[in-house]
């Protein structure tokens, strides 16, 4: 049975029990069936045919999610549409696109959204929060335009959007095989083992492979969701507090804010194990966590790029080998093969030393992508990640290493969290200059924090001006949006 048929499987086995809980209201498992039959009689009357791409507003709220199963169900092809942008941008997209339909949050359809439909000829589709009628066209919206609109390869299921940690998220196109496989492989990994699985909590972006793989097991599986739109602490301790989940998966900034405010041990009771992903873990962070809360933090490593993890921590080599291997994101998963070769002519590197990650992923297919990974992977076979290669500072001829750099700051008491970019000069090319979240009540200035990264690092790797902030720029996926750091040194 295809990923299709156990989804539309899944919604007519309980079809009145709760599948989406939003803001304290439950959305039943017949919304996704209604949902799934109106949009094949919209998109039939408009003549929309299965090679045309749908368009969806990837926002974290019961209609696009509904829509977003559904047209799972239906095995549609269909892209992202970042929602965490200004209107004016989604409407850019739309009108950019060509897609013979969009669907889109009720909120999402504002007039500049509905303009860029109209002239994009796309027929627009309002999914909104009544469960009793999960889908409707958008008022001037019912006709498609003359074209010529995208059109999808067969063998590809939806385009998914990276996280744009360093610019705008890029379109990665998945295709059925590959989706599927790595759907099976994070209900592995991330799977509750509970008979009848609890409610799990998920603010991840739908945007990007984070929110989906891990929305997709828990639909096959008929596991509820408490759907969060965008991470805020109080909102998500309380859905914890409510549902009881044994399992999750959070960034390090969301551990760093857990430690940072004094989030009560018994909060937490119910997790037997947290993944962590998204961005690099500090060792001395996960062990303050560890040594507080009593919860092993099983670390992995993915991309969209990957369609999911190549590597991890699983609860058994953890408990082997966990304490030994600090900072380690783990082994690679199985079906994957990672190697580390010297950036300038492509030879493996020996074990332990630095060079540029490539992984082969037989979900992919056959041969090694090479990633913007700086990497090691010691005898053991376990995978350390030491930043990003194409964001290395090169500095008068010294190279920096921008997660040195803020890895040192995150030592000072006073920093919750930095980023470390690079800004052009004049007479060195470019220099290392470093944004800092304070933790509440710090008083910390930038000369003691440029005295204290004198202590911890070469003189060529010292930022040469500090920003200080309350509040560190992220994008949905909660990882430091490296783009709006250097937008603040533009001045």
């Amino acid at each position: 049975m295809g990923y299709s048929e156990a989804i539309r499987e899944r919604w007519i086995q309980e079809p009145d029990a709760g599948a989406i809980e939003f803001e304290g209201r439950w959305f039943p498992w017949h919304v996704f069936s209604i949902a799934a039959r109106r949009l094949e009689v919209i998109f039939d009357s408009a003549r929309i045919d299965r090679t045309m791409t749908i368009g969806l507003v990837a926002r974290n709220r019961p209609g696009p999610v509904v829509a977003f199963s559904a047209l799972l169900g239906n095995a549609r092809s269909f892209l992202m549409i970042y929602s965490a942008q200004r209107p004016s941008g989604i409407a850019a997209d739309i009108r950019g696109l060509k897609l013979a339909a969009v669907i889109a949050d009720s909120a999402d359809w504002t007039p500049e959204s509905i303009a860029a439909a109209r002239e994009a000829g796309s027929i627009g589709i309002s999914a909104g929060g009544d469960p009793e009628n999960p889908v409707s066209i958008v008022d001037g919206l019912s006709t498609l335009g003359e074209g010529p609109f995208r059109r999808a390869d067969e063998s590809v299921t939806m385009e998914l959007l990276t996280s744009g940690t360093t610019g705008a998220p890029k379109r990665v196109p998945l295709s059925v095989k590959t989706f599927e496989s790595a759907v099976a492989d994070v209900a592995a990994i991330y799977g509750s083992g509970d008979a009848r699985p609890r409610t799990g909590i998920v603010f991840h972006p739908l945007s990007n492979i984070a929110g989906v793989t891990f929305l997709i097991p828990m639909m096959l599986q008929g596991q509820p969701i408490c759907l969060i739109e965008k991470f805020r602490l109080p909102v998500w301790l309380d859905a914890v507090r409510r549902h009881r989940p044994n399992r999750t998966s959070l960034p390090p900034s969301v551990i760093r804010t857990i430690l940072d405010e004094k989030v009560p041990r018994e909060a937490l009771a119910s997790f037997s194990t947290i993944g962590v992903g998204a961005a690099a873990l500090d060792p001395l962070l996960q062990q303050r966590f560890e040594d507080e809360y009593g919860i092993p933090l099983l670390i992995a490593y993915g991309a969209t790029e990957f369609c999911g993890v190549i590597a991890n921590w699983t609860p058994d080599n953890y408990r082997k080998m966990g304490p030994l291997k600090r900072g380690s994101v783990g082994l690679a998963r199985p079906g994957v093969s990672l190697r580390v070769v010297n950036p300038d002519d492509g030879q493996m590197v020996a074990r332990g030393a630095i060079g540029v990650l490539e992984a082969e992923v037989l979900r992919l297919g056959p041969g090694w992508i090479r990633t913007t990974d700086l990497a090691s992977i010691d005898e053991d076979g376990f995978l350390y990640l030491h930043g990003r290669a194409d964001g290395a500072i090169n500095r008068g001829g010294f190279k920096v290493l921008p997660e040195t750099v803020a890895s040192a700051l995150r030592q000072h008491p006073d920093v919750l969290d930095a980023a470390v970019v690079g800004i052009d000069d004049a007479r060195l090319g470019v220099i290392p200059v470093a944004a800092v979240e304070l933790r509440t009540g710090s008083d910390a200035d930038e000369a003691g924090l440029i005295a204290f990264a004198r202590e911890k690092l070469l003189a060529y790797q010292v930022p040469v001006s500090v920003k200080l902030l309350r509040e560190m720029p992220r994008n949905a996926s909660m990882k430091i949006d490296l783009a709006a750091v250097k937008h603040l040194f533009d001045a």
